[in-house]
């Protein structure tokens, strides 16, 4: 009988401790999806909706260097790049990210649908993912924070109802409120109350943020989501609406490009639109003429 020789072993411990920890996914503690994340991922939703696979491919593997992929309000990253993985055949890979998908409050049924994540369910991972579904989808959906969901959309109905002297009343209730709800749970993302398809209800308070004081916005709520932004935990536009509502509400024209008008172009915007791309790039969000690009890309 063959003993281990206990040299040996504690010789080969910090090699796999190495092989194991050293190797497996980055951490991103220093991401900032400002700067780190969305510059890449704003090329790469063009790519994306141009069905240019590998060049998105390229982009969003820029990105996910240094943060987690993310799928936030408007922002599907995750998803898209599952569906890219799938259409280049790296099937491991599209796996990984539509398990991603659905930590993220994705269901299995987005990709059923559609034709290009075939290949993916019939492979045996894949068929194994489908039977594990329900169990993934329960509990994701026991990880979430379903009161604080039937509040805010409570919070944002009566938003939608208010008339005359009683709104500024409601309103102030409200940012307070909210006030609460970000130093206690951060912005109610997806991971927090879950997206909009869980009951076709709005939770997201992007409408209550609208309806704050100025006063408050400019020292709690812009201060509060530009940290929220940068730590992928709310989408850049949401920033980029707060700062030029404050201007529009206020007469001042807006600098971030984030209103249009609606019979066209944007409305009441300063007109250095080198200025205002600047501005957007600062918070996250791409050029102006990117993001018509994936407009129209978009619903093409």
């Amino acid at each position: 009988m063959k003993f281990f020789n206990i040299e040996w072993v504690k010789t080969l411990i910090p090699i796999l401790t190495y092989i194991l920890v050293g190797c497996s996914e980055p951490t991103h503690k220093d991401c900032n999806y400002v700067t780190d994340y969305y510059p890449y991922t704003a090329k790469a939703e063009v790519e994306f909706h141009s069905k240019n696979y590998n060049e998105a491919y390229n982009y969003y593997n820029k990105a996910f260097k240094s943060c987690s992929s993310i799928s936030n309000g408007t922002l599907n990253d995750t998803q898209n790049f599952a569906k890219i993985c799938a259409a280049l055949g790296k099937i491991d890979l599209a796996l990984d990210y539509i398990l991603k998908t659905f930590d993220q409050g994705g269901t299995l049924n987005t990709f059923l649908n559609d034709p290009v994540f075939n290949s993916v369910f019939e492979s045996e991972k894949g068929k194994q993912l489908v039977k594990e579904y329900d169990v993934r989808r329960t509990n994701y959906l026991k990880s979430i924070n379903l009161n604080l969901r039937i509040e805010l959309q409570k919070m944002i109905a009566l938003d939608k109802q208010l008339v005359g002297e009683s709104r500024d009343s409601i309103f102030h209730v409200n940012e307070l409120r909210l006030v609460q709800i970000f130093d206690e749970h951060g912005y109610p993302n997806e991971q927090i109350i879950g997206n909009y398809g869980l009951d076709q209800i709005m939770a997201d308070p992007n409408l209550l943020l609208l309806h704050t004081s100025d006063s408050l916005r400019i020292h709690y709520f812009i201060p509060k989501i530009e940290e929220f932004v940068k730590e992928g935990k709310c989408e850049p536009l949401i920033l980029g609406m707060l700062y030029d509502n404050l201007s529009l509400f206020n007469n001042r024209p807006q600098t971030y490009g984030t209103y249009q008008n609606s019979e066209g172009g944007y409305a009441h915007m300063i007109s250095d639109t080198s200025l205002v791309n600047k501005n957007r790039a600062g918070i996250g969000l791409p050029s102006l003429a990117i993001t018509e690009k994936i407009k129209k890309l978009k619903f093409q």
